[in-house]
């Protein structure tokens, strides 16, 4: 027990400075002021690069996600769904797997659940990018501008998830 009071006040302190840094995310749970998405290439796991900066004029959908994380398995029909709906009014997806092994595992995984839409390994720069993930899933809504406009923390249920996108397109 004596172990654990110190990790979890260095886990509280590391949550109150991600809450007060500048370039934290949007507060959780819908819109809120923008904030530019990171500029950032990315690779997925067929190879393609994916700048987030030339999805520009699209709606983008940004999952932080890990195959072991049962929310996030429970979330993955809900964005297979929404890419299949409005792909062709211009939104996309990108699924960003923080799974440690990533590269060996996330290839059987992504073929397995059917999943549509690109899915790259994840590291922790990238997760500072969007100012820390502090849970998973965490979603990212960004709009046509490149801006962030809601930022959700946990499981959002498919009416949640699909007003936010609707409104954006």
């Amino acid at each position: 027990m004596s172990r654990l009071r110190p990790l979890a006040l260095v886990a509280l302190a590391l949550l109150l400075a991600a809450c007060q840094s500048k370039s934290a995310p949007p507060a959780p749970g819908g819109a809120t002021e923008p904030v530019a998405v990171p500029a950032l290439e990315l690779t997925d796991l067929d190879g393609n690069t994916i700048s987030l900066a030339a999805l520009k004029g699209k709606v983008v959908i940004i999952d932080f996600w890990a195959t072991w994380c049962a929310p996030c398995r429970e979330a993955i029909p809900d964005l297979i769904d929404l890419k299949k709906r409005y792909g062709g009014q211009g939104l996309e997806v990108v699924g960003i797997s923080l799974d440690d092994n990533g590269a060996r595992i996330l290839p059987r995984f992504v073929h397995d659940f059917g999943i549509n839409y690109p899915v790259v390994v994840g590291s922790e720069a990238i997760a500072s990018a969007f100012g820390g993930i502090l849970g998973l899933p965490t979603t990212f809504i960004v709009d046509r501008d490149g801006m962030v406009r809601s930022h959700f923390i946990g499981y959002i249920d498919r009416k949640r998830m699909e007003a936010a996108v609707t409104r954006l397109l």
